[in-house]
């Protein structure tokens, strides 16, 4: 098991230096800036890689908050926690007692243990203290066992695509778009009255998942019977023609049915779009622990459904190899390629196994591309 220790360094130093060694005596293997070595990587990028090679994530928060980057305007660690969040990977937070919190940082502990969108967090007041507690909580994250369960679906399951319900949707000029949609088994339709709260506060839950920068605009759109957010993309500075288009999340959406989906941007270029059924996992997984940080889907059994429209334009292919000088086609209809569920999984499918599910998902997509 891989352990990513998150913080700054400052005030946190003994603290730092004392877990490496704990974490390697009880079996597992440590992950932190200092043990990076010389690198051609830059630092930011090389930390944000750690937690994506992670399988848990530990942050020790201390008096200060560190120096914010100019374009997200957060420190490392508060990047860090984003990134980990956004993987769905188990988070252990732990708080030194008995010391002057810098405004910023008092801002991010409270972010973190709200108590609808965060964690809980356990606190300490020495080193020793500290090793303890990371030593119990590691040992019960490698003995709890999987909790990702299926079952055959009794009923059939209806989901809501965008192609026939967005209004919005036009799909001879538009791109590639990935759908993931999470349907609560059974259904569960919300109020009125909760659609209107949802309305209210459906875009500070998005934002609280770190999925959009705090100076990024955001709102909600209310339409019959539905919620939406749409993302907007983060424009680069001199972009041209052939520039890579990565994979990123391009809307939220929130029925009265009950379901959530999430829509996402294929990678391309300017040959069209481009699937690659290895990153389309990790593409899936992010967009189904989205759903499951936005906490609107809490019930025990989850139908999920994945497709990809329109399709004419998108070709099968290597990411890394983006962008391209050509790209074949074939013959393939503009029809939309959907996946739709024959068995139920539990919440666990929204968090620690996203991967794990996502790999089936993006596999049968693959098999029907082909």
């Amino acid at each position: 098991m891989r352990v990513f220790i998150s913080s700054v360094r400052r005030g946190l130093e003994e603290e730092r230096d004392a877990l490496p060694g704990l974490i390697s005596a009880i079996g597992f293997e440590p992950i932190r800036f200092e043990n990076f070595g010389a690198s051609p990587t830059p630092s930011r990028e090389a930390c944000l890689e750690g937690v994506a090679r992670a399988d848990v994530y530990v942050l020790l928060l201390g008096p200060n908050y560190g120096h914010r980057f100019a374009d997200t305007m957060q420190s490392p660690t508060h990047d860090e926690w984003v990134a980990a969040t956004k993987r769905g990977i188990p988070r252990l937070v732990y708080v030194k007692n008995g010391v002057e919190v810098e405004p910023d940082q008092q801002a991010l502990i409270d972010r973190i243990g709200n108590y609808g969108s965060g964690v809980f967090y356990d606190t300490f007041d020495s080193v020793a203290e500290l090793q303890t507690k990371v030593a119990g909580a590691l040992r019960s994250q490698a003995a709890a066992p999987s909790d990702l369960t299926f079952a055959p679906l009794s009923d059939e399951v209806n989901f809501e695509w965008r192609r026939g319900t967005d209004p919005h949707y036009r799909n001879a000029v538009e791109q590639a778009t990935l759908e993931v949609h999470v349907q609560p088994v059974p259904a569960t339709r919300r109020t009125t009255r909760q659609m209107h709260e949802l309305a209210d506060t459906f875009a500070r839950r998005i934002r609280e998942t770190g999925l959009v920068a705090d100076d990024v605009g955001i709102s909600a759109q209310r339409d019959t019977d539905s919620v939406s957010v749409a993302i907007p993309e983060r424009q680069e500075k001199s972009r041209s023609w052939n520039d890579v288009r990565h994979a990123v999340i391009t809307g939220v959406r929130a029925n009265q049915s009950g379901q959530v989906s999430v829509f996402a941007q294929l990678p391309g270029d300017s040959l069209g779009s481009l699937f690659d059924q290895e990153a389309s996992v990790e593409q899936i997984a992010e967009c189904l622990r989205l759903v499951g940080a936005l906490r609107l889907v809490t019930q025990e059994r989850l139908a999920i459904a994945v497709g990809i429209d329109p399709t004419s334009s998108i070709t099968i292919g290597i990411v890394a190899n983006l962008p391209r000088n050509q790209a074949s086609f074939g013959t393939r209809s503009n029809a939309p390629i959907r996946v739709e569920p024959d068995e139920s999984v539990s919440q666990a499918a929204l968090s620690t196994s996203s991967l794990e599910v996502s790999r089936l998902l993006a596999r049968t997509i693959s098999e029907k591309l082909r």
